[in-house]
């Protein structure tokens, strides 16, 4: 399960909060595994997930991968690992994950796209407090 998905789900509170309505969310996934698109719908309940077979998203985004090695040797994502871990996030080794993916606020009409947060190594979250910048722009 990406482990994002959880504390991305959260976000609504906190739009909500900061009196930001009306902002649609959807999840992208690359690969459905047996039973992984289900455990992160459990936390991704209100906005729908799309599969994206092809990863049109992930190649807009540079189409970034993380090598095993590298990945397993860089001290953030062992960070973020342990920052999962006390939020109470399972996550699992199921599946293609050295795939990098990311945050798009994308504005109404032709304003085009307002914030982008790219995953640099797992577990890697967007600044929540730009998102929220982002959506609060959405409503202009």
């Amino acid at each position: 399960m990406p482990r994002g998905g959880a504390e991305t789900a959260l976000l609504e509170a906190e739009l909500k909060a900061a009196g930001v309505g009306n902002v649609n969310f959807a999840a992208v996934v690359h690969e459905n595994l047996p039973g992984e698109l289900e455990d992160f719908q459990k936390y991704w309940t209100e906005a729908p997930v799309y599969l994206d077979k092809e990863r049109s998203f992930y190649k807009a985004q540079g189409d970034r991968w993380l090598g095993l090695i590298q990945g397993m040797m860089t001290p953030r994502v062992w960070s973020n690992v342990n920052r999962a871990k006390e939020a109470k996030i399972k996550g699992n080794l199921k599946g293609e994950g050295r795939l990098l993916g990311g945050v798009l606020v994308v504005g109404n009409k032709d304003q085009g796209v307002l914030y982008e947060g790219r995953e640099e190594v797992w577990g890697d979250h967007a600044d929540l407090k730009k998102v929220v910048e982002a959506c609060k722009k959405i409503q202009q």
